[in-house]
């Protein structure tokens, strides 16, 4: 079978991290058979076209990509909505990505287009699939779910990609509702909840380390949304109880002076450090130096980072919203809270320091359940079967 792959975001040479989960269900996909093309967006130092790992890259020029680039930035739905000029450079990106990704389709002539995020591939993907008569899926992972809340152009726009889609994939049961919430044009029944896999080479389950003090780790940015903040609070009420611990906090973000200013007024100094964002190797060596993984953010999407505390056997703290629940079983493997209530995540955080047993327990809920669910060769084994699926119902209504 062969798939084309419209994205606006894929790694740019082997060890990038650009959208990284992508290839590896792309070079999955290659593993089992399947014949795989990518299109994106071309960025000066990368060829036009290339091969990683199996998978046939092709990239496109657009408008004003050296001078005013829009993408490989992570912003940019909000550098369009913030700039005039920048709006007239997307129109012109959107005429290239289509022009470009057509030709490619009439060349490959696949037997699905796959479509990640929904705008905008999705939206140059729906135009191709329509054209040339090829069944699409469209694949969103958090950011453009977020934009379906907005009314008028973007509101039709949406109704517009999924009316022409044949299957969607989001991934976490949170994001499923958001979709079906905000666009009517696609059935429930044909949005499969299909998460991100993580880079498993870099996080082995190993046996919890003997820490005397337990360290607790948390991997997110530092942002309103992550809730760092409660973090702080509850680890207060632990240190003013005379119990050893440390937080190591990983991550960088607009709050970082403020948090540092939190942990200075709180006395935590000597209990709290900050790191800035690492490569994956490195983030797999924490979580094997840590004894458990900490998450009290609201409306997360997923929560990759759950997965890879699950895979190297490491409990978890977190809040019991978005798509967290998708992952974290209370007291199998990690224990819940309600977002916010700063004395739920106070008795969690004391309980998962003071308990080795409870600690032990969860790290092997929290490996059976990951390796179960969320390891790299299920996720390409779901995408395989729902693009075998997609295609084979698209060839019998054509008949």
């Amino acid at each position: 079978m062969k798939i084309v792959v419209i994205t606006h975001n894929y790694i740019r040479r082997e060890g990038d991290l650009t959208a990284l989960y992508l290839h590896r269900l792309a070079s999955g996909l290659i593993a089992k058979g399947f014949e795989v093309t990518v299109v994106c967006p071309y960025a000066p130092g990368l060829l036009r076209e290339d091969e990683i790992d199996g998978v046939k890259i092709k990239r496109f020029d657009y408008f004003c990509s050296r001078s005013r680039p829009l993408v490989y930035t992570g912003n940019m739905h909000q550098e369009v909505a913030g700039s005039i000029w920048a709006k007239v450079v997307f129109v012109g990106f959107l005429i290239s990505f289509y022009r470009f990704a057509l030709n490619v389709c009439r060349e490959t002539d696949p037997d699905l287009i796959w479509a990640n995020w929904w705008i905008p591939p999705g939206l140059v993907a729906s135009r191709i699939a329509r054209k040339l008569r090829i069944p699409l899926v469209i694949s969103s992972h958090g950011t453009d779910i977020s934009l379906l809340r907005k009314s008028g152009l973007i509101g039709f726009l949406s109704k517009f990609v999924y009316s022409r889609t044949r299957r969607a994939t989001v991934v976490s049961s949170f994001l499923k509702s958001k979709l079906c919430k905000n666009v009517g044009s696609i059935p429930a029944d044909n949005v499969a909840v299909i998460p991100m896999p993580v880079g498993m080479a870099y996080f082995p389950r190993t046996d919890l380390p003997d820490n005397h003090a337990p360290v607790i780790l948390s991997v997110a940015r530092f942002s309103r949304q992550k809730r760092l903040d409660n973090i702080l609070a509850a680890a207060r009420r632990i240190a003013s109880e005379g119990i050893g611990f440390k937080i190591i906090l990983v991550g960088e973000g607009p709050l970082e002076n403020d948090l540092r200013t939190l942990i200075e007024k709180y006395n935590l100094t000597e209990r709290v450090e900050m790191i800035p964002l690492v490569a994956q190797q490195k983030l797999g060596e924490l979580y094997r130096q840590a004894d458990a993984v900490i998450l009290a953010s609201e409306n997360e999407g997923f929560g990759l980072v759950l997965v890879e505390a699950g895979l190297t056997g490491r409990p978890v703290i977190a809040s019991r919203s978005g798509g967290i629940t998708d992952v974290i079983v209370h007291d199998k493997n990690g224990l819940l809270f309600d977002v916010g209530n700063i004395d739920q995540l106070t008795d969690c955080l004391r309980s998962i320091i003071t308990d080795p047993a409870l600690r032990q327990r969860l790290s092997d809920g929290g490996y059976q359940i990951a390796s179960e669910k969320f390891s790299t060769p299920v996720l390409v084994e779901k995408v395989h079967d729902l693009f075998l699926k997609t295609v084979a119902e698209f060839r019998e209504n054509s008949q």
